[in-house]
């Protein structure tokens, strides 16, 4: 009789051990799979390597960030202006350069649509667009042909300085672009650089981005709104920056099914480790 007892018991330790022997057996497997996956990102051809290829500049975001107010532009009828002098309300930042091939129409063309079906009033919510060339050859004169050709554009009439074209010389520029982190890449006699616009307070802190060359108006009015306010919001388009790569070639953002496909994995593996664990765990009934 103690012998069958004592063999009970030994059993029941047994069954007691074996949740760990399936915990360690899931996490074993579970690991493998990851290591797996990150293995397949990680060879040529793996989405690191498609990112690593089509990589571009972005925005490296400055939020709360103060823009020096000592940084000169040139307006389109040559004169030059203080920062400090010019944001004396929310502003709109958009970089772009004059003579571009890709982004640069498709977001001024934006900006004027959006502004025009915006119920924005200058009047009752002060607010202006500062567009600012990062091509230090660009001039006041082709500036201002832009300015008359967005002005001309717009479904309602404007006063004229809330929407400012400029341009800067080189080490503004710099300072400039470092300043709302907007980054860019000369390619031949062109520029690859991402699409977006910065919005400004009046006290030139960086309170918010838009990426793409898409917005909505009511987001548009609100960016405003808040900017007045000096309230920072984070950005939440930056799933779309995840989702989405620049293609030098088609001088345009293209869906990265790579890098989505890869996460989606990833998630799911560690999902399913995560159950593992804890079914594997679970107290089990003993025997009576």
């Amino acid at each position: 009789m103690p012998r069958r007892i004592f063999g009970i018991a030994a059993a029941a330790t047994v069954r007691e051990r074996r949740p760990g022997r399936g915990w360690f057996a899931a996490a074993l497997s579970g690991t493998a799979l990851l290591l797996a996956i990150s293995a397949i990102l990680m060879r040529p051809g793996g989405a690191r390597a498609q990112e690593s290829q089509t990589a571009s500049p972005t925005f490296d975001e400055k939020l709360g960030e103060i823009v020096p107010g000592d940084i000169e532009v040139i307006l389109d009828n040559g004169s030059r202006a203080r920062l400090a002098d010019l944001i004396d309300r929310p502003t709109i930042l958009s970089m772009v350069y004059y003579e571009c091939p890709g982004l640069c129409t498709p977001l001024l063309n934006e900006i004027c649509d959006v502004l025009g079906k915006s119920d924005l009033d200058p009047d009752r919510e002060p607010f202006q667009l500062l567009t600012v060339s990062f091509e230090p050859r660009d001039t006041p004169a082709t500036a201002r042909a832009k300015r008359d050709n967005y002005a001309a554009l717009l479904s309602r009439p404007l006063p004229r300085d809330t929407w400012r074209f400029c341009t800067a010389d080189a080490a503004n520029i710099q300072r400039l672009t470092g300043a709302v982190g907007f980054t860019y890449k000369r390619v031949g006699e062109d520029y690859i650089h991402p699409g977006g616009i910065v919005i400004l307070s009046p006290t030139r802190k960086v309170v918010r981005y838009f990426y793409g060359t898409e917005f909505l108006p009511f987001d548009f009015k609100m960016g405003v709104i808040e900017a007045a306010r000096e309230n920072v919001l984070p950005t939440t388009a930056r799933v779309l920056r995840f989702c989405y790569s620049f293609d030098p070639a088609a001088r345009g953002y293209v869906f990265n099914l790579t890098r989505v496909v890869a996460f989606v994995m990833l998630f799911s593996a560690a999902f399913a480790v995560g159950v593992l664990l804890l079914v594997t765990r679970r107290p089990r009934r003993r025997e009576t």
